[in-house]
């Protein structure tokens, strides 16, 4: 990333919440992106500030105050399964109003007139979220947050079942406020897995190598070499599933 665009996206999303492997991902793909297309960043996805505020939602309402009415719920999912999630607790009632900074959704539950939502997400190229949001919107869609590629919308179960999308009781609220998939651990336990061989492979090569005449030059270059591919491998896996899970 040596580009000062994407140098000043990069500091825009940090300001914004997003975590630094997430800003690190999402400025290397947006990268590839134009490097690939032979695009320019500015025409394609807008000034930094602009694709920042876009991407990246800001934390100035992250105190939005419910109904009296009501009561709120904030909790996060990986992206393996937050769309099972979001439509389960959705059958209880709980409405997103946003996604915060932290990718979490924050819920509320109508406690007077408590009904059924549905939700639906979609992934959006750089600017093309107006273009989904109007593709969407005469099914009842309705945005309800952003995160990174990901846009997340709801619809009242009203809109398809009519009056039995009215809920008769109100389940409690759930205890929990993560949610994570067998993949996702898979995921991490891979990660694991993968540190580990390699801070065993590591203090072998030193062991066996100390005393060599190139002992040190080739222990750092095999270390870096399965370092450099252990990262690979992780990042792939990562990317790998979470196309598959949209």
């Amino acid at each position: 990333m040596t580009s000062p665009y994407f140098e000043e996206l990069a500091q825009r999303l940090y300001a914004r919440g997003l975590p630094a492997d997430q800003v690190a991902l999402t400025v290397d793909d947006l990268a590839a992106y134009v490097t690939e297309s032979g695009t320019d960043p500015v025409q394609e996805f807008g000034t930094p500030e602009e694709f920042a505020s876009q991407v990246a939602p800001s934390r100035e309402h992250d105190d939005i105050i419910p109904p009296s009415a009501a009561e709120t719920w904030t909790w996060r999912a990986d992206a393996f399964h937050e769309r099972d999630v979001l439509n389960r607790y959705g059958d209880e009632g709980w409405e997103v109003e946003q996604v915060d900074g932290a990718g979490r959704f924050v819920s509320h539950r109508d406690l007077e007139n408590p009904q059924r939502w549905e939700y639906h997400r979609e992934t959006v190229l750089p600017g093309r979220g107006q273009a989904v949001i109007d593709r969407l919107a005469p099914d009842g869609w309705e945005p309800c947050g952003t995160w990174v590629c990901f846009e997340y919308f709801k619809r009242p179960k009203a809109a398809t079942i009519g009056p039995e999308a009215a809920l008769r009781s109100v389940p409690r609220t759930p205890a929990v406020s993560a949610f994570w998939s067998g993949h996702f651990r898979d995921l991490i336990a891979a990660m694991t897995i993968v540190t580990v061989v390699l801070c065993i492979a590591g203090v072998t090569l030193v062991s066996n190598l100390a005393y060599s005449d190139f002992g040190g030059s080739l222990t750092g270059m095999v270390v870096g070499a399965l370092s450099a591919l252990a990262i690979s491998v992780v990042v792939r896996t990562w990317l790998a599933r979470r196309r598959k899970s949209s």
